[in-house]
């Protein structure tokens, strides 16, 4: 956190990609349609993460750099993920930025994809099965 002249300090103020504010409309589009999920909750408990994070935005592990910008992912109660940049403070008057780049539910199959672009890793398959007892079988 950078303090100013005036000693209080200042926080990085929020901006909101495109590609965040789609990603944020589709969960709350999809936990609309479960009856156990209230969405106006879980908007509020990621907005209270988000304005939380202002306070620390380095505190989050980095997932990855790419053309410089440093990927962060925040956890909001083991269910939701928030990938953000941080962007540090050029000067006395600023405090910075947060970039919200996707908000995406933990039970997304790849939640970090569209964050980045495709290409990087290679998809895994996670299975229970042991290759080497049991033959692939497919219907």
């Amino acid at each position: 956190m950078i303090a100013s002249r005036s000693g209080v300090p200042r926080l990085p103020r929020v901006i909101w990609s495109r590609d965040a504010k789609v990603s944020m409309k589709a969960l709350m589009r999809f936990l609309r349609t479960n009856a156990w999920a209230n969405s106006r909750s879980r908007r509020k408990q990621i907005e209270d993460a988000i304005e939380l994070l202002r306070h620390t935005p380095l505190r989050c592990s980095v997932e990855e750099v790419k053309d410089g910008l440093i990927f962060r992912r925040l956890v909001v109660h083991e269910r939701f993920f928030i990938y953000y940049v941080y962007i540090p403070p050029r000067g006395m008057t600023s405090g910075g930025t947060l970039s919200i780049r996707s908000v995406k539910h933990a039970a997304s199959e790849n939640p970090f994809l569209g964050v980045r672009e495709a290409g990087g890793r290679p998809p895994t398959m996670l299975t229970t099965r042991d290759p080497a007892t049991e033959p692939f079988v497919t219907a």
